[in-house]
């Protein structure tokens, strides 16, 4: 059974080099087959010259150097078109500044094997700073408030007592970290690279339910995410793509009357939020600027 896990890398080695230590220490044994492909988005070739040193010995590993940053669906797209030319079964998305559990990866490749209806699987993901609060699991979209609400985000849960419980449907799972099954891919497609950074994953969670595939988090796979969402979201280029994608999901996925209810939201609801947590986190009036200006773009965009 053959694996490939996709790991974007963007001005990061040290949480980069944890990421891949904890795919090489999963609890797999001889019937699997690992490769991973490591794209490096970074500007500077710092980066991709420190990592293929240190991993030089790998032959599992495979470093691609764009010439710019793609963004996170384009660079993505490389890797899931090199795993459908060499006969893959699952393609796991791993975040850079992401790591597993040594029995994350075995306990969502036996779930899915197990489960022939679900075609996207996510373990429950940590804070690393925290390792009993919940960054993200599943979630479910809210369309009153048009938000993904995850049931356990920042709770502080026994991963004993999680691991009780059968894989939970959801309607959404986070990019950083998810595995995909090769029928997926091949029915639904390549990420949508109009998609620079963000909501990308959500966007593939509705097409592929709309394909008829099934969505899940499992509560016996567990992942660490290195986040401070405060420090780490606020800066302009995040806000910009923020903003931007949230936009064009609802303007592509969503009747257009829908659409027109969700800039209502956008403009007063959100916009209120994130000014909040702009003065909580950056303090930074252009990321202000830039939240405004990737709402103006994204109600540009024509899809």
């Amino acid at each position: 059974m053959r694996i490939y896990v996709i790991i974007v890398n963007y001005n990061k080695y040290i949480e980069t080099i944890r990421a891949i230590e904890s795919v090489f220490v999963s609890n797999l044994n001889d019937q699997y087959e690992l490769k991973i492909l490591l794209i490096d988005n970074s500007e500077s070739e710092d980066y991709l010259n420190y990592l293929s040193n240190y991993f030089l010995n790998r032959t599992e590993i495979f470093i691609l150097k764009n010439l710019k940053n793609l963004g996170f669906a384009k660079a993505v797209n490389i890797g899931i078109n090199i795993a459908l030319n060499d006969n893959f079964d699952f393609v796991l998305l791993l975040n850079n500044d992401a790591y597993l559990d040594k029995n994350c990866l075995l306990e969502l490749i036996r779930v899915a094997n197990e489960a022939k209806e679900i075609g996207l699987l996510s373990p429950v993901i940590f804070y690393a700073t925290e390792p009993n609060k919940v960054w993200g699991s599943g979630g479910y979209f809210d369309k009153f408030l048009s938000r993904i609400r995850i049931k356990l985000k920042n709770k502080v849960v026994s991963g004993e007592n999680l691991s009780k419980n059968p894989p939970q449907f959801v309607d959404f799972i986070s990019g950083c970290v998810m595995l995909i099954k090769k029928e997926v891919i091949e029915k639904v497609g390549l990420f949508d690279d109009r998609f620079f950074l963000y909501n990308e994953d959500l966007d593939y969670c509705l097409r592929a339910k709309a394909q008829g595939f099934k969505i899940a988090y499992v509560p016996s796979a567990f992942a660490f995410h290195e986040i401070n969402v405060v420090k780490d979201r606020t800066n302009y280029f995040t806000m910009y793509h923020i903003a931007k994608s949230n936009v064009i999901i609802r303007k592509k996925h969503f009747s257009k009357l829908y659409y027109y209810y969700y800039l209502i939201l956008h403009f007063s609801l959100f916009t209120l939020f994130r000014v909040f947590q702009i003065f909580r986190g950056s303090k930074s009036f252009r990321s202000i600027l830039f939240w405004f200006k990737g709402t103006i773009d994204g109600i540009r965009f024509k899809i």
